[in-house]
């Protein structure tokens, strides 16, 4: 029997190209059937086998032709495609190398090892091994996908753009090539064309739950919540065991003020993934806006989060060996993802700007993606600045020890961007918590929570996991640039009253809505104005409209505002009168802002801390008479504030002075206050070490 190779080679090449592996795998035996050592053949099955999952098998063949032939350099790139995705990553790059050796030009190797290079994080060398393969092909859009993916890991977002870009042009089906490029233009802040090429992806691979999933988070960026939600649901109907994509729901819904459904999903997304540490602080998130949640649910939920994500850093915590000297000038590391524009900032700011350099070095630990004005302000007053966001927990962990930082302070809590398994690894001897999120981390290794005794009174304290700490309010007032004056009460003028909520939107629940229709019932005349960047989604508009209509309140007496620049967000106050706080989550650094601007907030205190935000600073600023007792009369108090407008414009005059001259409101004041607070707590510590 007589078989032409030559002919029978041709044409399984042209089978397997075409996708028909089957037909060209029984050409490749009958090859081999006529001649067992035929080098080309038995690349060949091996490269189907490859392609069909039995890489031990594709090895085996491929080895056996390189045994007859070691100088093809196709021969040792697919060994090492085999090889790699059976996880012998060394074994594989060893052969993309000597497919190099043999062929500098040869562009599959030189992108193989390059996306080798990239599982092994050595990002530089891969940008080299790509560039090597498009300059072997012009026109490789695989290789230009793969430099984009290496560009973007290395922070070079513009440029990785442009290489998906190029990808997708050369191949306007390669799905993964727009996917990408939406990450790419996402993390620019580039949302609406981010948008439009996850929509693209879709298109080409509609069942792609990952890229519903990331189309639902730009839109959620870009304040869409409804499509956002769809998006989501759309994914999880293709997997409904996606714990990504429920966690991102329980986001959007929580967004929207839906929070027991916002909870339902984040326990779901745990049932699925116990170990997902983020979908869980996202749960202890919610619970503070859930009604029904007591002070022990809160801090129990957090005990759960510290022994499933953090203890088991515990037994790798190594012994301080910091100066034990009580009096020296002390090195402060604080760790945050949002040294930037955002409310908590400026409860935290003066105490970096007005810091004490004789007595304290400041280090700042910065996972911050969008760097602003603020930023600067917050860098020029720092000892030293750490770009951390591509640092991983062990690594900042040991870049913080290596800094010798006396006092680490974490600035966000169980907020979106923290760091607390840094902190689980201890890398300090001591460790606070401040200014985030109010209710306690529950870690172990977190010694103390910065507070006050109006926000965690002193039968709540054993619940928590930090040693509570009082400063003169929980959060510290700072402004970098001037605000507008206050002016005078908008009722005088109109004669009519405006209340008015700042906070944000999953603060106004149904119930928060239903409360304050209640009260304009009660006063015919009175306006009130909501202010939320939400409000540029039509049907968060809606539902607020709505909610308001049904309980007698007509849209005519409903202003809603939507973002406003800074200085924007403090002239509305001009137009309030009495600010409404919301329940069961109150106002944080909201309630310090209509302050500021002489506009006093009535306010109902609950059995959380996070209710209790707005009447710690009340408190602060001898405003107790604006603390409601229950529900009935926070809408009696509001009434009865509203009634009398000479003593608001009285107030309204008073207030920025009042607070401005407080040991809250003056940031010199309270940034000795909280240093007064380091020092103490180091003087524990060393006393401790005796």
């Amino acid at each position: 029997m007589s078989l032409d190779i030559g002919q029978t080679l041709e044409t399984a090449l042209a089978l397997h190209q075409a996708g028909r592996l089957n037909e060209a795998e029984e050409l490749y035996r009958q090859i081999l059937a006529f001649d067992p050592n035929h080098a080309d053949g038995l690349h060949l099955l091996g490269v189907i086998a490859h392609q069909a999952g039995h890489n031990e098998i594709a090895v085996d063949l491929i080895g056996k032709a390189i045994t007859r032939n070691d100088r093809a350099a196709d021969f040792h790139c697919n060994i090492g495609n085999a090889l790699g995705a059976l996880g012998r990553l060394d074994e594989a790059m060893a052969h993309y190398r000597q497919g190099i050796s043999l062929n500098p030009m040869h562009a599959e190797s030189h992108n193989n090892l390059g996306n080798a290079l990239m599982q092994q994080g050595r990002l530089e060398e891969a940008l080299g091994h790509f560039s090597e393969a498009l300059a072997a092909r012009s026109g490789y859009a695989e290789a230009h996908y793969n430099l984009g993916n290496a560009l973007l890991g290395l922070g070079r977002k513009s440029e990785a753009v442009a290489e998906y870009q190029k990808s997708a042009t050369l191949r306007p089906g390669f799905a993964e090539a727009h996917y990408n490029l939406g990450n790419a233009l996402r993390d620019q802040g580039r949302f609406a064309e981010a948008a439009a090429s996850y929509r693209q992806a879709i298109v080409l691979k509609p069942n792609w739950s990952e890229a519903h999933n990331n189309l639902g988070t730009t839109l959620h960026d870009l304040d869409r919540l409804s499509d956002a939600e769809a998006c989501y649901r759309q994914a999880l109907a293709i997997d409904p065991q996606s714990a990504q994509s429920l966690d991102n729901l329980a986001a959007a819904l929580r967004s929207a003020g839906r929070i027991d459904e916002a909870v339902s999903c984040l326990r779901r997304a745990l049932a699925i993934n116990p170990d997902a540490a983020v979908a869980h602080t996202n749960l202890i998130f919610a619970l503070n806006f859930v009604p029904a949640a007591t002070a022990a649910d809160h801090q129990a939920e957090r005990a759960r989060w510290d022994q499933q994500h953090a203890q088991r850093f515990a037994g790798s915590i190594r012994a301080h060996t910091n100066d034990p000297r009580p009096d020296r000038r002390l090195r402060i590391g604080y760790v945050s993802s949002h040294f930037r524009h955002q409310a908590a900032t400026f409860a935290f700011g003066g105490v970096i700007v007005c810091h004490d350099r004789k007595q304290f070095e400041v280090i700042c630990y910065s996972d911050t993606a969008e760097e602003d004005y603020i930023t600067g302000h917050l860098r020029a007053s720092a000892y030293k600045w750490h770009d951390t966001a591509k640092l991983s927990d062990e690594e900042l962990a040991d870049l913080i020890r290596a800094d010798g930082v006396d006092i680490l302070v974490d600035l966000v809590g169980h907020m979106s961007g923290h760091r607390l398994l840094v902190f689980a690894r201890k890398p300090a001897p001591i460790q606070v918590t401040a200014w985030g999120e109010p209710t306690g981390t529950g870690l172990e290794t977190m010694d103390y929570l910065l507070s006050d005794p109006v926000l965690v009174p002193a039968d709540e304290r054993a619940l928590l996991a930090e040693k509570v700490i009082d400063l003169p309010n929980f959060l510290g007032f700072w402004t970098p640039e001037p605000l507008p004056e206050p002016g005078p009460l908008p009722a005088l003028a109109r004669g009519y009253v405006t209340l008015g909520s700042f906070n944000r939107l999953d603060k106004i629940q149904d119930r928060v809505v239903v409360t304050w229709a209640n009260i304009l019932n009660r006063m015919p005349t009175a306006r009130i104005v909501l202010k939320n960047r939400r409000f540029g989604d039509a049907p968060q508009r809606e539902r607020i409209i709505a909610l308001f209509t049904e309980h007698g309140v007509p849209p005519e007496r409903i202003e809603l505002l939507s973002a406003a620049s800074r200085i924007d967000h403090f002239s509305a106050y001009g137009g309030v009168d009495i600010a409404l706080d919301t329940f069961p989550h109150g106002g944080g650094m909201t309630t310090l802002d209509a302050l500021w601007m002489g506009v006093p907030v009535v306010t109902l205190p609950g059995g959380t801390i996070s209710s209790r935000l707005a009447a710690a600073s009340l408190t602060a600023a001898r405003l107790t008479d604006f603390i409601a007792g229950d529900l009935e009369s926070y809408v009696e108090l509001a009434v009865a504030k509203a009634a009398d407008l000479p003593a608001l414009a009285d107030l309204r005059a008073a207030l920025r002075a009042r607070v401005a001259g407080s040991d809250f409101g003056d940031p010199v004041r309270y940034a000795h206050a909280v240093e007064a607070a380091f020092r103490e707590m180091w003087r524990r510590w060393c006393a401790s070490q005796d």
